[in-house]
């Protein structure tokens, strides 16, 4: 008959692959390498699966490891939860800094934002970095505690993560507002006339216009200049005789930052975006995390 699972083994498991090597396990821990190692033979003669081999100073998990960690990581979040109470609170470690991964326009917005409402992370530390075009690597940031806070596309469900929907946006026409030609609204055989900048967005597979404007009678405007950073787009367009489509919740920010305008028009544009936040399942009681995500959410239903 095998022996029953020791919690603490699992507790290790799940350490050694969120800190990715077993000297940074035995810190976070607060043990010993050896102690750390012994587990993981124990882990290995329980489960008949050597569960990790190295690779450069770390460890990388197999496919088995993996799924040990999808199941076990939530019920020690649950003994994590459990052991927190405190009477009726919850008691959350502070958090020195945050570090968000996200999109060049949520990277643009926040950082605004943390500068002119210092109070927004608590008094708080942050890192902003551009966020990765692989959803795998963005999970195992995640996972691994490198990231706190992932904000972008919708992810593949995870049980070690936690999602918010923070933005589902149709799309409004923004220009300078020394345009010479765009008044108020404009018709789409005005539009078909101007220069429209577009944003390439990170999903996008290299070489492959994907043509995201569609309007009521199927015809495709296609984009003939794009660029992939969206402090080059709104500077052009704030300086040049342009027009760039961004997401009507955030326009109103955007028009008052780059001291741009919306441009009414009387053809549908069916194109829509939707952003998601991102946490570990562990943070889940971080109200500062929780903080910035409704901040986003609120923004999103403006």
């Amino acid at each position: 008959m095998q022996t029953k699972l020791d919690l603490n083994l699992a507790r290790i498991l799940c350490e050694v692959i969120d800190a990715g090597s077993v000297s940074a396990a035995a810190i976070n821990l607060k043990t010993s390498i050896s102690a750390v190692s012994i587990a993981l033979n124990k882990l290995r003669k329980h489960h008949n699966n050597t569960l990790f081999f190295r690779q450069g100073n770390g460890m990388m998990p197999t496919a088995l490891a993996l799924e040990l960690y999808k199941l076990y990581r939530p019920a020690l979040n649950l003994f994590d939860d459990a052991d927190k109470l405190q009477g009726d609170d919850l008691i959350p470690s502070p958090m020195q800094k945050v570090r968000i991964a996200t999109i060049p326009l949520f990277d643009l917005l926040l950082v605004d934002k943390f500068l002119d409402s210092p109070e927004l992370c608590n008094g708080s530390g942050w890192d902003v970095l551009s966020i990765s075009q692989d959803p795998d690597v963005r999970i195992e940031r995640l996972r691994r505690k490198q990231i706190d806070l992932d904000i972008g596309s919708a992810l593949p469900n995870d049980r070690s993560l936690l999602s918010y929907p923070v933005l589902h946006s149709g799309m409004t026409m923004i220009c300078s507002k020394q345009h010479p030609r765009i008044k108020k609204s404009v018709t789409l055989e005005q539009f078909r006339q101007e220069s429209l900048l577009g944003y390439i967005y990170s999903e996008e597979k290299l070489g492959v216009e994907i043509p995201s404007i569609q309007h009521n009678d199927e015809t495709l405007l296609f984009r003939k200049f794009r660029s992939s950073s969206i402090i080059t787009i709104l500077l052009q367009v704030a300086k040049r005789e342009l027009i760039v489509m961004m997401p009507s919740k955030l326009a109103p920010w955007v028009c008052e930052r780059f001291d741009l305008r919306t441009v009414e028009h009387n053809f549908p544009v069916k194109h829509t975006v939707a952003y998601y936040a991102h946490i570990h399942r562990s943070e889940k009681n971080n109200a500062l995390l929780q903080k910035i995500v409704n901040y986003l959410s609120e923004l999103g239903r403006s």
